[in-house]
């Protein structure tokens, strides 16, 4: 069985980076399109910034269902997500728990939300 990475853009940011450090512990997204990973340990896979690579990996544990962009911005200290960036006021909000960092891998699969790792 192959596991899947979830695809974070660090074109506008270094969002895995934050995620690796502590930093960011809540992975933000306009639609609920991580709940197939939810209760599931994830590759974090960085794109945005050349050829995709695995960096590490979290437990998606939780979601939140922000309702209005008053609780989004509420919650900054956790998901880091500021009114200039285009992902401002998305209505879940992943926590991602028992983060580890690893080397960085290369990945080719291919997926927008998701790709296989393994």
């Amino acid at each position: 069985m192959s596991m899947m990475g979830i695809n974070i853009n660090d074109k506008e940011h270094p969002w895995t980076e934050w995620i690796l450090d502590g930093r960011k512990t809540i992975e933000t997204r306009k639609t609920p399109s991580l709940d197939p990973y939810l209760g599931k340990m994830v590759g974090l896979i960085r794109t945005g910034k050349g050829q995709a690579e695995l960096v590490g990996f979290a437990r998606v544990d939780y979601v939140l269902n922000y309702l209005n962009e008053e609780e989004f911005d509420q919650d900054h200290d956790r998901h880091q997500v500021g009114r200039d960036s285009k992902y401002h006021w998305a209505r879940y909000g992943y926590r991602l728990t028992d983060v580890v960092t690893v080397k960085p891998e290369p990945i080719t699969s291919r997926g927008i939300v998701a790709r296989k790792i393994r």
